[in-house]
């Protein structure tokens, strides 16, 4: 019996009040116009909004997080290498992910696109290039703690 992949998911506090902000400025805006039901209103658009973003912009991230479940590890890199590509010809949706995506992550996708591959790449047994992979990413991103953990377990 093979085991789930162990997700990580870290909350930015902030972006989740700022979120909770924009949905209470829909259910304002809703009710000053005097629709029936702002409070419907507003969550149907921000529901709309939000999944739709986290769908559409993030597909190779979402591919590689499939192709990784499934145990499709050499195309769970291609997808992740394709993600980090994505995210860093377009810094300003990773930067301001909180409006562009609707993600309340304290990863950036950059550094989740690190992470994953690094843990694929250990997956695969390639330690050596997990290790390098780990260690770019605690360059980059210091206070990631699952790339030290990673890093500490190889």
């Amino acid at each position: 019996m093979t085991q789930p992949v162990p997700q990580i998911r870290s909350i930015n506090y902030f972006y989740l009040l700022c979120q909770i902000l924009f949905l209470a400025v829909l259910h304002q805006g809703f009710y000053y116009s005097g629709a029936d039901e702002p409070a419907l209103w507003a969550g149907m658009i921000y529901l709309m909004i939000a999944y739709g973003t986290r769908y559409f912009v993030p597909l190779d991230h979402r591919k590689g997080m499939r192709a990784l479940r499934q145990g499709k590890y050499e195309q769970a890199l291609v997808d992740f290498d394709k993600s980090f590509a994505f995210f860093s010809k377009h810094l300003w949706i990773d930067r301001f992910r909180m409006f562009a995506i609707f993600s309340v992550s304290k990863f950036c996708y950059r550094e989740m696109a690190m992470v994953n591959k690094a843990f694929t790449l250990a997956c695969l047994d390639r330690k050596e290039e997990a290790k390098a992979l780990y260690e770019a990413c605690l360059k980059e991103y210091p206070k990631n703690n699952v790339a030290y953990y990673g890093l500490k377990m190889l």
